[in-house]
């Protein structure tokens, strides 16, 4: 749940800026939201296909999503390019760890070059949501209940560094 907070916090800040770039932050806080109330009430079924999509296509999606925010370009450009990620994620799922280190180290590239101040805090904020992903994997195998409540907080303090030095980037442009 406090994933879905701090996305939502998130969300908000970015969307007094650009659309598209909150729309790129919620299908992770919704994979939060869902998660939680998944675990709260115990279901299973769908709502786990729910949560997967949320956390991996859809997540693509939202990252896409922010890349083209990044670029600057056409207006068209976010949901093309999010629309295509999360295509290939659901047509060739063992492409998803290449795209998100992709995605995602496109626009820790595009945040730094664009920051006229804290360019490093800023790209370094951006890459967050990848560290989550690493630093948790490591104790997946042999502590799969730390890794899973560490990956949850490093999202959550992710959407907290995206909304103190991503976002005000966004804004200065």
């Amino acid at each position: 749940m406090l994933l879905a907070v701090a996305g939502s916090f998130a969300i908000a800040q970015a969307g007094r800026i650009s659309t598209w770039f909150a729309i790129g932050l919620a299908p992770i806080a919704l994979a939060g939201l869902v998660g939680a109330i998944r675990i709260a009430v115990g279901m299973t079924g769908f709502i786990v296909d729910l949560h997967g999509f949320l956390s991996r296509p859809a997540a693509l999606f939202g990252l896409g999503c922010l890349v083209a925010v990044l670029l600057r370009r056409q207006p068209w450009l976010p949901p093309v390019l999010g629309t295509i990620a999360m295509a290939i994620a659901t047509f060739a799922p063992a492409t998803t760890p290449l795209l998100f280190i992709g995605l995602i180290g496109a626009g820790a590239i595009l945040v730094y070059r664009a920051a006229t101040r804290r360019a490093l805090i800023a790209a370094v904020s951006f890459a967050g949501l990848l560290i989550a992903i690493l630093v948790s994997a490591r104790f997946r195998s042999a502590q799969p209940a730390l890794s899973w409540h560490l990956f949850h907080t490093l999202v959550a303090v992710w959407f907290m560094l995206v909304a103190a030095f991503v976002i005000p980037v966004l804004q200065k442009r």
